[in-house]
């Protein structure tokens, strides 16, 4: 109990941190917001993004010409007056990657750092060289500025002085930064566009003092929301604000846990599934229209930190927002993103110490310290446990996989009874043990898990895959049973399978698992030999022959030839191979070796 207590210690301490981080980081929103002339922005942008990350010895901020098509740098710190003729065309290089392809860039070593940047022209490598004076970048993070689907530029960190000195940490607070400082430029930008235009066309003044007054409710709104999430007043709190100043209602729609905030229409509410599958991979808001009993019309707005994929605020009706409305969310959006993050953050840091802590049970061997440290748990220890692992894989990057770990945690946290036991996610994969008094509620278990993850892997294109193993207790036994779990999921990982699998029905493969593809293929080759190179029917032949047992008019009949001319290949296959297959360790080694061909290499 004490190390419960020790552990819920430490995530206090680093939820404090957290709060300190998060308080800071929304006082930087309050101050680049603060102004509406362009160049202060950007200066005020570059350096909270510098002093909000610990280990950053430089950074600038790129805005894209128009009519260059190149990537300008228009603000800067620590680096020398030269970075101003760094211009990069888009998709050159790091930044040029970042820009293009709207996606964040986080690397910590210094070789594959210039690697990423040999298409770099040799001017601009010069003028980078000039500009930190020839220091070595060795660690770098880049993040994509966009406001809704436009592309502003980018925001580029460097630390030289070591390695990984840049991390996960900076790139998930300079993601909710950079949305944030998307808006302060493209108000910034607004603001200068218009008074461009009031020079040139006088008859737009009223246009102007209306989007003046916008401008100034903007400042206000973002004042009073800001102040919410400092007083740490939470999402309720800014979500019933946002209602009282808006003509038109909303709701939080969260996508973990699959829910409204506050309650809403429970027609409305039957749809959040397809409207999340609809909004999962959108930034732009738009109408849906949702039929069940009767047609309701909506006006969708995504909630994004990065590529992680928050939730929605949906509004109700068929007529449009007024401009008020549309502001009231463009500026709140960032705030509920922002809370959801920190919330997000606490939750993976209670998901983190309770890893370590699961991780220190597997480990005891000894009856009263296993019991001690099961109890911290909140596991009683009975006769038989289940061990579970889940993996999700596929084309995300790794937070918005983390992101759906958790919302397959959820959906499985409402199946699953929680008395007597532990389920948890950490990184991409979540976590499940439980011990039992009987077998009986072992298979509920399973069959909860099974029907779980087939129904995930038929909505959604994210891979879940699920190793299990189960057995008797006793003292200590727990990490094998971890182990066996662990080996049945890399089993169905290397079979590029999804699903469940029971550590005890992959039969003989167990053997070979931890065994590289490369050194399966080394064996393969020296097995059939010539059949591997250069016959490549007669290997056909032979797997087939070894998959029906031997059987020449089973083998014959199915690849199309007599039974005479079988034999003859079967001879000459044994002359190639300088085997007999009527001998058992001969025959044995071949039959070994289509087993591992078929289950390991095809």
């Amino acid at each position: 109990m004490q190390n419960k207590k020790v552990i819920q210690k430490e995530v206090t301490i680093e939820n404090q941190k957290t709060h300190h981080v998060m308080m800071n980081l929304i006082e930087s929103f309050k101050a680049i917001s603060s102004s509406l002339e362009l160049d202060e922005v950007l200066n005020k942008i570059i350096h909270f993004a510098f002093n909000i990350t610990e280990n950053a010895d430089a950074g600038y901020i790129q805005l894209l010409e128009e009519h260059s098509n190149q990537l300008i740098v228009k603000s800067f710190v620590g680096f020398n007056d030269s970075i101003k003729h760094f211009k990069v065309n888009v998709g050159e290089s790091i930044t040029g990657k970042v820009y293009q392809e709207g996606c964040e860039c986080l690397i910590g070593t210094k070789n594959e750092i210039y690697d990423n940047m040999t298409d770099l022209s040799k001017d601009n490598f010069s003028i980078l060289e000039q500009a930190h004076n020839s220091r070595n970048i060795k660690s770098i993070l880049s993040i994509p500025i966009s406001f809704q689907s436009k592309k502003i530029g980018v925001i580029t960190l460097h630390c030289f002085e070591k390695e990984d000195g840049l991390s996960k940490s900076d790139l998930i607070l300079l993601q909710s930064f950079a949305a944030q400082a998307a808006i302060a430029i493209h108000n910034a930008q607004l603001h200068k566009e218009v008074q461009e235009s009031l020079n040139e066309v006088t008859h737009l003044s009223e246009k102007l003092r209306e989007v003046n007054g916008l401008l100034a409710k903007r400042g206000d709104i973002h004042n009073l929301l800001t102040r919410l999430s400092i007083q740490n007043k939470g999402l309720n709190a800014i979500i019933l604000e946002m209602n009282k100043m808006m003509e038109k209602s909303f709701v939080l729609a969260d996508y973990l846990m699959g829910k409204c905030v506050p309650k809403y229409n429970p027609h409305v509410a039957k749809s959040l599934d397809d409207i999340f599958l609809l909004f999962t991979n959108k930034s732009e808001p738009a109408y849906v229209l949702i039929c069940d009993t009767f047609e309701t019309a909506c006006y969708i707005y995504p909630i994004r930190s990065g590529s992680i994929f928050l939730g929605c605020l949906i509004v109700e009706g068929h007529s449009p927002l007024s401009q008020l409305d549309k502001l009231i969310i463009e500026q709140g959006a960032p705030i509920l993103s922002l809370e959801l993050m920190k919330l997000r953050s606490q939750t993976e840091i209670m998901y983190k110490k309770t890893n370590e802590a699961y991780q220190q049970f597997l480990k005891k061997r000894k009856p009263q310290q296993v019991e001690i440290a099961a109890a911290d748990l909140g596991i009683q220890i009975h006769y038989f446990h289940l061990t579970a692992l889940i993996e999700l894989d596929g084309s995300a990057d790794l937070h918005s996989l983390e992101n759906n770990a958790l919302l397959l945690l959820n959906h499985l946290k409402k199946k699953i009874p929680s008395e007597n036991t532990l389920l948890f996610s950490y990184n991409n994969k979540i976590t499940f043990f439980s011990s039992s008094m009987n077998t009986e509620h072992e298979k509920y278990l399973i069959e909860i898990i099974e029907s779980s993850i087939q129904l995930w892997n038929q909505q959604f294109t994210i891979t879940a895959r699920s190793g299990i193993s189960t057995g008797q207790y006793y003292p200590g036994h727990a990490e094998e049973n971890h182990i066996k779990a662990e080996k049945a999921l890399l089993y169905l990982k290397k079979q590029k399978k999804k699903g469940v699998l029971h550590y005890r029905d992959i039969g003989i493969s167990r053997l070979f698992l931890h065994h590289h593809t490369e050194e399966i293929e080394v064996f393969l080759q020296e097995t059939f030999s010539l059949l591997w190179t250069e016959h490549s029917e007669l290997l056909e032949t032979l797997i087939t022959y070894v998959q029906n047992n031997r059987s020449m008019n089973i083998t014959a009949k199915e690849i199309h030839i007599h039974t005479n001319t079988l034999y003859n290949r079967i001879k000459k296959m044994e002359e190639i191979l300088e085997l007999d297959f009527n001998q058992f360790e001969d025959y044995l080694k071949v039959q070994l070796a289509v087993y591992l061909y078929k289950t390991f290499i095809k």
